[in-house]
């Protein structure tokens, strides 16, 4: 395992990544000699602190010998290397110009029987050259390096999507056409909730709190931020915050209204213990200078109540119908967000159409009989979740399909934006034999071909600015909306202007 840390690496992260890292796990690092860390001895004592406590065989790599001697002063393993064969090579080099007959032997020695015709070759590609740099020194050119715009189109095809067993489709389709599978998977949803507490569940009680904001910036939260206590108990707010900053050495505060959640940090069901008491410190999750740095939080203003587990109630038969139908409906409502969940596979695009998603219950599990006595009513369903999928090479495939039925003279087709992918399911339909019809929109990236070069820009370029100066040769240049960067350079150095032979200036596009 290699880690390379910049000059401009911040101490926590070094910190934070070597904290990281697997016990007994065997490890180079390399860190650049300009950092700030060299300057402090203490804080390579806390490096090396971390890695004695975690056991971590660490070796610093470095070419610098001052690091190195840094290292060795710390008892930190360390690997130097060398750069020896640049100086072999500027050795070589200067033998060659000045002390050609050394070089010669040391040739000798080193190739044997084929160092005359290597020497001689070399030679004359080094008079070759003198040649053409004495030839560069008296007649100037101009190298323009040019990248071009990028710009987007947007394309919109009704695909056919087709069963992927029905081999027979794409060769009478008149359409393009994209296979789709099925796949499926098993859910489980286990919930517990309060017998006398049914009607609770849908209106959750709200209570208030007070953020103090300590830094020297300004937040906005939108609803449903999640504020966490020390334990783990989670409450979320209602409606968006402006959080002012620390001012004249005030921290910013704002009260607002937040309502608990349905489980806690470990997914358990929370109940009576979102009965949290007055001046409980709470902190926002999800950011970084509230969760890990401290420097803004939240108290409660009052005892939060509302729930108590102390009383035994009858499950009545309406308790077992009422939680049976919020079961289904829960699968029914959530379907589709169940399967974008469960579905991680990178190389496959779920489909969520209307009715390409949908369940099959296994079971309900509530055991629990009518007029037992318990506070609590535990339910588990069971249910398998169906649904399509596409490959996304076929997609990909698709679309370069309608791209190369409709070939541009002037643009150049470089890549799709497979993240800008909509279908739009609304507009949809679906054939016989289970074949849908659905507009899909995906935008492909392109710019102007400079190898047909069908407006001749790049001779109107030529034209233009020959024997012109070069900032005015670049002006010119990037008017054109077809390159949106220019690098110009002319040799010999002393040139200021272009070379008035068109032969002498050469464009190049850079490729993608």
């Amino acid at each position: 395992m290699k880690l390379f840390f910049f000059a401009d690496d911040s101490l926590y992260k070094i910190f934070k990544t070597l904290e990281k890292i697997p016990r007994w796990k065997e490890v180079e690092i390399s860190i650049e000699p300009t950092h700030s860390l060299f300057d402090n001895e203490r804080r390579w004592k806390q490096i090396k602190e971390i890695i004695d406590k975690r056991s971590i065989k660490a070796t610093f790599s470095t070419q610098n010998e001052k690091c190195k001697n840094f290292f060795e002063k710390i008892w930190l393993q360390t690997n130097y290397v060398e750069k020896n064969k640049i100086l072999k090579a500027l050795k070589m080099l200067y033998l060659f110009i000045f002390n050609i007959k050394k070089f010669h032997l040391d040739s000798k020695w080193k190739w044997k029987k084929y160092w005359i015709f290597l020497i001689f070759g070399f030679e004359i590609l080094f008079t070759l050259w003198i040649i053409y740099l004495i030839y560069s020194l008296v007649v100037p050119n101009a190298k323009i390096t040019i990248n071009p715009s990028q710009n987007t189109e947007t394309i919109i095809y009704n695909f056919r999507y087709y069963p992927a067993q029905n081999t027979q489709y794409p060769q009478y389709a008149k359409h393009i056409s994209i296979p789709y599978y099925t796949g499926s998977f098993q859910y489980k949803y286990d919930l517990s909730i309060n017998t006398a507490n049914i009607k609770y569940l849908q209106n959750p009680s709200i209570w208030e709190i007070k953020i103090f904001n300590t830094t020297n910036d300004s937040f906005t939260f939108i609803p449903n931020t999640r504020f966490i206590t020390d334990d783990g108990r989670l409450f979320q707010t209602t409606n968006y915050v402006e959080l002012p900053a620390w001012y004249n050495w005030v921290a910013g505060e704002k009260i607002i209204r937040v309502k608990a959640m349905e489980q806690d940090d470990n997914w358990i069901v929370m109940w009576s213990r979102w009965n949290i008491p007055s001046w409980t410190k709470l902190y926002i999750k999800n950011l970084k200078q509230s969760f890990f740095l401290k420097e803004i939080y939240a108290v409660a203003m009052q005892d939060f109540t509302g729930w108590s587990l102390e009383s035994e109630w009858e499950i009545s038969g309406q308790d077992i119908e009422i939680l049976s139908w919020k079961l289904v409906n829960y699968i029914e409502q959530q379907k589709k967000n169940i399967a974008i969940q469960n579905f991680s596979d990178k190389q496959w695009i779920l489909l969520t159409f209307s009715d390409t998603i949908n369940y099959d219950i296994k079971s309900i599990d509530i055991p629990y009989q009518i007029w037992e006595k318990s506070s609590l009513i535990n339910w588990t369903i069971t249910a398998d979740i169906n649904f399509i999928y596409i490959k996304r090479n076929d997609l990909v495939s698709a679309f370069s399909e309608y791209i190369n039925q409709r070939p541009s003279e002037k643009s150049k087709f470089i890549s799709i934006d497979q993240n800008s992918l909509v279908f739009f399911e609304d507009d949809g339909s679906i054939d016989n034999e289970w074949i849908y019809v659905v507009p899909t929109k995906i935008q492909i990236i392109q710019w102007y071909d400079f190898s047909k070069d069908i407006n001749w820009i790049l001779d109107e370029i030529k034209d233009h600015i020959v024997w012109a100066d070069k900032e005015d040769a670049r002006v010119y240049t990037l008017k054109y909306p077809e390159i949106s960067s220019v690098k110009l350079k002319v040799s010999p150095r002393w040139y200021s202007n272009i070379p008035k032979l068109k032969s002498r200036i050469k464009i190049i596009v850079n490729p993608l």
